[in-house]
């Protein structure tokens, strides 16, 4: 949402929670059943992936001006990977429940949060297909 209005992040603000989190601190558990989205105001996140033998794999950072819990709050399934802080960070904790309220009061608002997590995500997919192709060479 960066090209978003002054009042439209304030309109955000007003339905999210900031949390605060130190190095090492889990901000997401894969696994869990929560429908928010975050929103990284400041720090860094890693996002770890367990295989099958339940070993821990990092597969790459989140920083700010980024979004985490996507998947979730779009399709309310568990939550897919692990987000841990590796610095101090903020973020805004959006609920499902907060953004049908926000959506509700300021549709055009709810609609570019929206088109925004879809352009997000089809760019994940993008570049989750070129590390599958590069893997499969």
């Amino acid at each position: 949402m960066p090209d978003r209005s002054k009042e439209d992040w304030e309109r955000l603000l007003a339905h999210s929670e900031i949390l605060r989190f130190s190095p090492g601190d889990l901000v997401i558990s894969a696994g869990e059943e929560d429908r928010a989205l975050y929103i990284v105001v400041a720090g860094t996140l890693e996002i770890v992936l367990y295989d099958d033998r339940g070993e821990e794999h990092r597969f790459g950072t989140i920083g700010p001006r980024s979004v985490t819990g996507e998947m979730a709050f779009l399709d309310g399934r568990p939550r897919a990977a692990t987000i841990r802080a590796l610095t101090d960070a903020d973020l805004m904790r959006v609920s499902f429940e907060s953004y049908e309220a926000l959506a509700a009061r300021h549709p055009e608002l709810g609609r570019a949060i929206l088109l925004d997590l879809g352009r997000i995500l089809a760019a994940r997919l993008r570049r989750a297909n070129e590390v599958i192709a590069h893997v499969s060479d």
